[in-house]
């Protein structure tokens, strides 16, 4: 396992939603998996980056380890995606304690409060309203320049209570854990307890690119119901691979990915602490 340390929840100050560990640091969530994963001993974790992926032409891959060479025979890309922070003063020490960016996750932590919605691109309306299910006041902070969404839109957020402030967001206000509010250019402030925001995050297909494995139209994975890519032997879980991007939900496609790999090899020796190889059995393929 080759692990770079850019996970995208690790500004987050808790995790939430999964099962039985509501809530949970990212930090102490990846401690205990490293735990859980120390007691397999055939398990190499190298704390590194991946620069180059290539299949050998007998059905194996080598991985470019931080200039080590390792070959694979099979190959499990979880390698997410990197989200577009605001640009503005603050954001650094309240990212993942007042700032978010997943209403999902982390829209509990604003109930009842005052949450501003930063954001450019015609889904932010939507995004704001998700808000609504917590929040007492919801607004969006917007770039006059952004003209994403129309006054249709606008009038549908005035009916549910959502204002729109026109402006260039410049500094967060407050201590991380008791924002007070967002400082436009202008010198305005806007109330706030809470920040979120959705602007675009950038699929890390790097790696999927040079195995030449199939892209969606939003550059994710495409995968099939058993997290296997459109090269055989190559799976990807987690947010690189379209649908929700919940840690519950990659953990889940993480689990089905092992799987189907580790099935897809039985009648393959692998090494020497391996129990003898099962019968064989079918390849988990793509359904299309």
């Amino acid at each position: 396992m080759a692990d770079a340390g850019q996970h995208r929840n690790r500004f987050a100050d808790q995790v939430h939603g999964l099962l039985g560990r509501d809530p949970i640091s990212p930090r102490e969530l990846l401690n205990q998996a490293r735990a859980d994963l120390a007691q397999y001993h055939q398990v190499s974790v190298y704390e590194a980056t991946v620069s180059a992926l290539e299949p050998t032409g007998q059905g194996r891959f080598q991985a470019t380890i931080d200039g080590a060479k390792v070959i694979a025979d099979r190959v499990v890309l979880a390698t997410g995606v990197r989200d577009q922070w605001p640009p503005i003063a603050g954001v650094d020490a309240h990212c993942g304690v007042d700032v978010h960016h997943c209403p999902a996750c982390d829209g509990y932590k604003a109930r009842g409060g005052t949450v501003v919605v930063l954001g450019a691109g015609e889904h932010v309306p939507a995004y704001a309203a998700e808000l609504l299910d917590w929040a007492e006041t919801v607004r969006i902070v917007t770039n006059p320049t952004d003209r994403a969404f129309d006054e249709a839109q606008r009038a549908t957020l005035a009916e549910h209570g959502i204002s729109v402030v026109e402006g260039v967001a410049q500094a967060l206000i407050g201590l991380p854990g008791a924002l007070e509010g967002l400082r436009l250019k202008d010198g305005t402030v806007v109330e706030a307890q809470k920040v979120f925001f959705s602007y675009s995050h950038h699929p890390t297909n790097d790696l999927a690119l040079q195995l030449e494995c199939e892209l969606d139209d939003h550059g994710q994975i495409a995968v099939d119901g058993y997290q296997l890519t459109s090269v055989d032997g190559v799976y990807a879980a987690g947010d690189i691979t379209p649908g929700m991007q919940l840690v519950s939900v990659a953990i889940a496609e993480g689990a089905v990915a092992g799987v189907a790999c580790a099935t897809s090899m039985r009648g393959h020796h692998t090494n020497e602490h391996a129990p003898s190889p099962a019968p064989p059995t079918r390849r988990f393929t793509m359904n299309r």
